[in-house]
């Protein structure tokens, strides 16, 4: 089984009513594609249930009254600042158009969430502690604070004082969140003192704080646990961090239980993506966002790079060359899902499965006809514009009598071949086809090369090769000729681009008008 249905089968055996299955981010800035397996594996885990009959939704819980920790990408220090400690929900937003900071990050990612499938009821920390939602849990954990402090300091190495409590207030004098000590509380209301954090000073004020009106929140590893009962979740993914031993899961567990009688959620811990290599950051703009992703990527190479491996498995995400490789495996899974290529039985069982979580809805009836990435890198580069580069498909034999939904597929490809030549791809990826033939390359060419390049150019007048066909008959025509393969490749490119490496020469002749390139061979065999 994948490791979806079996988080599904074990959240099924609850035997509840209604499956919540939560996911939770803080809005503590710009929302990149390291945010998307929390949401993504969420969404995955509740369809499963809803497939096998069970009654279940997906609850995305966006922590945005979490303290302001640091600045942000891209907003400016000197003017943010002054925000540090108080929750993100009540910092201003650096434009007119959105109404506060959680909005101005939170937005772009849930508008592109339909994009991808993902259909998740969306629910606000601010609000539900706003409403009195949790009031029961928070009015609970003040009772069972001592309890709760013993659990907590069998895993810390700096034990919680006599006393402590786990509510954080809203200091009503500066707005801070960070900086509040609640000391005592009676009722719906907790007494604090505003003193200070590891990070920013607080004001010194002394107030109270009413939890059952949004006035401030429970510690996080006691909100956890809070919510689990309160929204009655049954199964929930979160980052390796939490999943440590001693982390946020197992002091949940135990307050869960013990406290708040709640069978803690079935756990699907995963590994964090990563950016070439290293940890995406909001704070220092090393992100990578869903609506970057659409530009160059359709969504189901996001949904196949979550689901294709382990959850634990280690993820790292590159947009230059490592994109194109992610194209060409997403391809192989549907040639295997359709009986394209032949593989043993219990590999073709796991990828047909990831194929059909890798869907925005319901996977295709038929097999699609699709241009490979690499194609279609080059041949954007080279062809007039979209129109006419469908039309060389067509001519080529890459494109055979397709249905309108396939040339929306394919123009949909070729855009965003666009885009990733315009925004990720290295300059060894970008193409200038020479205009002219300058004498001095053609003076760099071996006898052997020119009538391996007159041979290609009368067999390329007579039929129109796929990919495929031209790039095997480079080999036999060098072959056939005495040549070293490499030596006929550099040639070629040697004479398009005026260089001796370049695209994969199949994809790159194919790309290139058959005229054109007869034209070229021919000159440069003279």
């Amino acid at each position: 089984m994948h490791w979806v249905d079996r988080a599904a089968e074990k959240t099924r055996r609850r035997q509840v009513s209604n499956n919540v299955i939560a996911s939770g981010t803080s809005i503590s800035g710009c929302l990149h594609i390291g945010a998307a397996p929390d949401v993504f594996i969420a969404d995955a885990v509740a369809k499963v249930l809803e497939e096998r009959g069970e009654s279940a939704e997906a609850v995305w819980y966006t922590d945005d009254i979490d303290p302001m920790r640091r600045v942000p990408w891209p907003l400016s220090e000197d003017e943010y600042e002054k925000y540090l400690g108080m929750p993100y929900i009540d910092i201003p937003a650096p434009d007119t158009e959105h109404d506060n900071f959680v909005e101005f990050f939170k937005k772009p990612f849930l508008e592109s969430l339909g994009e991808f499938g993902v259909d998740s009821v969306v629910c606000s920390s601010a609000e539900v502690y706003g409403e009195g939602r949790l009031a029961d849990q928070t009015r609970i954990a003040l009772e069972r604070s001592e309890e709760i402090r013993e659990i907590l300091n069998k895993y810390r190495s700096d034990p919680l004082p006599e006393g402590w409590l786990p509510f954080d207030p809203i200091c009503e004098e500066c707005g801070k969140i960070a900086t509040t000590r609640a000391y005592d509380w009676e009722d719906d209301h907790v007494y604090y003192k505003c003193e200070e954090s590891d990070y920013v000073e607080g004001c010194g004020h002394k107030g109270v704080a009413d939890y059952t009106k949004g006035e401030g929140k429970l510690t996080w590893r006691v909100e956890w646990p809070a919510r689990w009962k309160m929204l009655g979740v049954t199964c929930e993914p979160f980052g390796k961090d939490h999943a440590a031993a001693g982390g946020s899961y197992d002091t949940g567990k135990l307050i869960a239980k013990r406290v708040y009688d709640y069978e803690p959620p079935v756990p699907v811990p995963y590994e964090w993506i990563s950016l070439k290599g290293e940890p995406m950051s909001s704070s220092k703009g090393r992100v990578f966002t869903l609506s970057e992703w659409l530009e160059i990527a359709e969504p189901e190479l996001l949904r196949y790079f979550i689901f294709r491996s382990k959850a634990k498995k280690a993820k790292d995400f590159d947009p230059s060359f490592p994109l194109l490789d992610l194209y060409k495996e997403y391809r192989q899974l549907e040639d295997v899902y359709f009986g394209k290529e032949e593989v043993s039985e219990s590999r073709e069982e796991q990828e047909k499965r990831i194929y059909e979580l890798s869907q925005v809805g319901e996977a295709p009836e038929e097999y699609p006809q699709r241009v490979p990435f690499r194609l279609a890198v080059v041949l954007i580069q080279v062809a007039r514009d979209i129109d006419y580069a469908i039309d060389i498909l067509r001519r080529k034999g890459v494109l055979e009598e397709p249905k309108d939904w396939e040339i929306d597929m394919v123009e949909d490809r070729l855009k965003k071949a666009m885009n990733w030549v315009k925004k990720c791809a290295p300059d060894q990826a970008k193409l200038k086809i020479l205009d002219e033939l300058p004498e001095v390359l053609k003076e760099r060419l071996s006898s052997n090369q020119k009538k391996c390049l007159a041979l290609l150019a009368e067999q390329i007048s007579k039929k129109d090769f796929e990919p495929v066909e031209i790039h095997n008959r480079v080999y036999e025509t060098a072959r056939d000729k005495d040549v070293e393969p490499v030596e006929l490749f550099q040639a070629i490119y040697l004479v398009l681009l005026g260089q001796k490496s370049g695209p994969r020469v199949g994809n790159f002749l194919t790309a290139l008008e058959d005229e054109f390139v007869v034209e070229r061979f021919k000159e440069a065999a003279e």
